[in-house]
């Protein structure tokens, strides 16, 4: 039975070494770091070659990890008789130091999220390849509009995607999403808004929420492009109406 005891109480503090080294880590300490710091919280205020060989390190590895930790205010030192001794930063200081990083981190946060958002504005392009890279663009169109204008051919949508293209169509009737559609022949949607082209369509192009997806229908290397750029939206667009408006119902 004590053997038992004894093998639990192992585990137990096995464990709980385990986890403070690995909050210890998530707090930007590394694994030597983290067995320095720990070392030094346990001796006390102490020599580097103490440290070190609490920690199972030489003396020169021990004094950088120091250092390291100094810099991030984990240890300070005093210095006793020409000797320098650290003492690890107690963790109620800890808690403190980080409360202060977050209240510096808050002051910039409108700065940091300006330049974040500068990022967002410029112009994105993103290429899908194969069928179920074209599928990312079909649900893009579903989940990101409440209306969209669309010229494509619904011969070719329906070879390329028999199945879940039907799918699409009831999804986003499902949702109300308003259409405007230029085809070669009726929409699979009669209640849809449409008008009628003769020449032959091999891509199909949809209009969204100021974004360009454009799909080759080509049955082989079927590619799609997803341009989110307002300038090259709002052409595509004028032209769409422009064509709209010249089609007969």
């Amino acid at each position: 039975m004590l053997w038992k005891i004894n093998d639990i109480f192992i585990k137990y503090t096995t464990f709980t070494i385990l986890m403070k080294e690995e909050i210890l880590k998530s707090l930007g300490l590394s694994d030597k770091e983290t067995k320095i710091y720990l070392a030094n919280l346990q001796l006390g205020s102490s020599l580097v070659q103490k440290i070190a060989n609490f920690a199972g390190m030489n003396r020169t590895s021990a004094y950088d990890l120091l250092k390291s930790l100094e810099q991030k205010g984990f240890v300070s030192y005093t210095i006793r008789s020409g000797k320098r001794s650290y003492q690890a930063t107690q963790p109620n200081k800890i808690i403190h130091m980080l409360k202060e990083r977050e209240e510096l981190v808050k002051k910039i946060l409108p700065e940091l999220n300006s330049l974040s958002e500068s990022v967002g504005k410029r112009p994105n392009v993103e290429v899908y390849t194969g069928k179920e890279g074209l599928k990312t663009i079909f649900e893009d169109i579903l989940n990101d509009c409440d209306s969209f204008l669309c010229i494509a051919s619904k011969n070719h949508l329906f070879k390329l995607f028999k199945y879940y293209f039907p799918h699409f169509v009831e999804r986003r009737k499902k949702k109300g999403i308003k259409v405007k559609i230029i085809s070669e022949v009726q929409p699979f949607d009669k209640k849809a808004a449409y008008k009628l082209i003769k020449q032959k369509i091999k891509t199909a192009t949809w209009l969204y929420n100021r974004k360009i997806a454009m799909i080759s229908l080509e049955e082989k290397e079927p590619i799609g492009i997803l341009i989110n750029e307002k300038n090259f939206y709002n052409t595509q667009k004028m032209m769409f109406d422009l064509l709209w408006d010249n089609l007969s119902e």
